[in-house]
Formats: C-alpha cells, structure tokens, sequence
C-alpha cells in the first residue's frame, strides 16, 4: 500500500513538471506555487487529480497565447499545419473508401473508418479556404459539423486502437486521432477571431 502511495505522488510530481514545461514563461511562478500546494494535499488520489488539473490549466495558458497570434501567421504556415495535420487523415479517407469500394474492407469495418477518416478531406478543403480567402468564414452550422466529426474521429480511432483492428502504434494514434481535432481546433479559433475582429472595429 505504501508503495502504491509513493508511485502515485512520483506521478503527481512528474505531471506537475509538465505542467510547467507546457506553460507559458508568464505562468512559471504560478505553476511552482501549484507544485508546492500538491504537498499539502493529504489524499494521493486527489493529489494526483490536482496534477491533472494543473496540466490542463497550463495547456489552456499555452493554447490562449498561441491564439493571440494565430490571426497574424503568414498564410503558407497555417497552410502547412493544416496540411500536415490534416493530410494524413484524408489520405486514410481515400484508401478507406477505395478498399471499402472494392471488397476488400468488409463494410461493418469501413464504413465507421470511412466516416471517421471524413474529417481529413472535408477539414482540409475548408481550412484552405479559410487561409487564402479571408473574407470567408466558417458559419456555425459548419462549426457544429466539424466539431461533431473531430469528436466522431477520436472515438472511432480509439476504439480501432483498443480491438487492434487497424491503427496500432501511437504514431497512427496521433496523426489520425490527434492532430487532426487540433487542427479543427486551431482553425475554428481561427474563424471566431476573424469574425470577432469587424465586430470590434
């Protein structure tokens, strides 16, 4: 039981490290605060949940002041990121479809693949759209959709990880089921800033 306790609180100081690894130089002295505070929780599991927490609070800061500047990013780069986390998902959506077409996938297997891979080509096409035309956002019925198929695709992928089905090292996991929701994320933050912007001119 003691041992189970020292693991648990090493986990907790372990995450909270990453925690402030992760967090802008603006929030180190916050997060040492947190990493003292841990010690005086008495429960290892909530330590361990406040560890959590704090990684969580510290992704939140990183993403805000990546956000700040999203709008300002030369095209070619959100171009590039939007490509590369989007790519290889579109790219799982055509051989899907194309082996789902032909036979070779039994559709029970396919069709959840097929609809979960949609995200990569549907997100790309809009994403280029929103990076060369700048007068065109994303409305929010598009919103509703993209987010609803970035949650369907982490939920598909994750259960082909769990049965061994298809995806099966970390590195599929992460482009397929991963980057491409944060790319959603990315862009969709992206949309409300510009949309936001004429509203407070």
């Amino acid at each position: 039981m003691r041992s189970r306790k020292t693991a648990a609180r090493a986990a907790a100081a372990l995450l909270l490290k990453h925690a402030a690894w992760a967090s802008p130089r603006n929030r180190k002295q916050w997060l040492q605060a947190m990493a003292h505070e841990v010690e005086h929780v008495p429960d290892d599991a909530s330590a361990l949940w406040w560890a959590l927490g704090s990684i969580f609070v510290s992704y939140l800061e990183r993403a805000d002041n990546m956000s700040r500047s999203s709008t300002s990013l030369p095209p070619w780069l959100l171009c590039l990121e939007m490509v590369v986390c989007l790519g290889p998902l579109a790219w799982l959506f055509t051989g899907a479809l194309a082996m789902t077409g032909r036979g070779v996938m039994p559709l029970s297997f396919g069709i959840p693949l097929v609809s979960a891979a949609l995200l990569g080509p549907v997100g790309l096409v809009l994403a280029l759209r929103t990076v060369f035309f700048k007068g065109r956002s994303v409305g929010p019925i598009t919103t509703i959709i993209l987010t609803l198929l970035a949650a369907w695709t982490v939920l598909e992928c994750t259960e082909q990880v769990l049965q061994g089905a298809f995806l099966w090292s970390w590195r599929d996991y992460v482009l397929m089921a991963l980057l491409p929701p944060l790319a959603v994320a990315h862009l969709l933050q992206i949309n409300s800033q510009r949309r936001a912007a004429p509203a407070i001119a």
